[in-house]
């Protein structure tokens, strides 16, 4: 006989997210909102910023690639730069901010990078 518990505390999944507010995202992450009606997967982090502790010409930048699964498939580039909204179907993508920031004597793994998104769902 199998038994089942139920909680009347339910958190959200660690994986879910909310509309209209910031959230962070790492890559390789399979996202959903909490209604379900967005799913993506954060699929390349590219940093190029000049590093904190270094002088450069160009500040650089960090871009992001989002494949969004549903309900509109597709796939959009993030920048930190020149590219910081945009849209999927009825679903709008900001990102806020890249972390950690560079530093020339560190090395960061990807699986370290955290992107702050702030992600709204469009009126029709």
């Amino acid at each position: 006989m199998l038994a089942s518990f139920v909680s009347c505390d339910q958190e959200p999944i660690p994986d879910s997210f909310s509309f209209g507010v910031e959230k962070e995202f790492k890559i390789n992450g399979d996202y959903h909102s909490i209604d379900n009606s967005l799913k993506f997967t954060i699929t390349e982090i590219n940093d190029s910023r000049c590093p904190s502790d270094v002088v450069c010409i160009w500040a650089g930048k960090a871009d992001v690639k989002i494949k969004v699964e549903s309900p509109t498939p597709g796939t959009i580039t993030l920048s930190t730069y020149d590219n910081q909204v945009d849209t999927v179907g009825s679903y709008s993508f900001k990102i806020i901010d890249v972390s950690p920031y560079p530093i020339s004597t560190k090395t960061i793994k990807l699986d370290d990078y955290i992107v702050l998104l702030k992600i709204e769902k469009l009126k029709n």
